[in-house]
């Protein structure tokens, strides 16, 4: 009875598929997509096996709870890129493929806000985080 993974990251405009693969019901919910409240929505209840889509079109941070389960909880990152990575077990990370520029780069972890810097890329560049509460 847990979201897996508990941390998930997909660009905006995807559509996310949940699966309940547990022996009971569950009642997918979220009370907000980043700070706005008005993107709240509820998935209903559903059996073992059953699946519910949903598109997200909005970027942010959407945390996952559910309804019958209140120890329950995850995360979906809604990105406004396709650049996104997320990290190994030791924060490692690598976004492959982005254009040389300017960029805003955003690290987010569950217990604090986005932590942004901005980033040249020229070639192999490198940006180190350092990530606060």
């Amino acid at each position: 009875m847990t979201f897996q993974p508990h941390v998930a990251a997909v660009p905006v405009g995807s559509t996310v598929e949940f699966l309940n693969s547990d022996k009971v019901a569950h009642n997918i919910f979220w009370p907000a997509v980043g700070a706005n409240k008005s993107l709240k929505h509820n998935l209903g209840t559903w059996p073992t096996g059953q699946k519910r889509e949903f598109k997200f079109t909005t970027p942010g941070v959407v945390p996952l709870l559910c309804n019958v389960h209140s120890e329950m909880s995850g995360y979906l990152v809604v990105t406004p890129t396709p650049y996104f990575v997320l990290t190994d077990a030791d924060g490692n990370y690598k976004i492959a493929n982005l254009p040389d520029g300017q960029y805003s780069v955003a690290a987010w972890h569950e217990g604090g806000k986005p932590q942004p810097k901005q980033v040249k890329v020229a070639g192999d560049s490198k940006a180190d985080f350092t990530l606060s509460r």
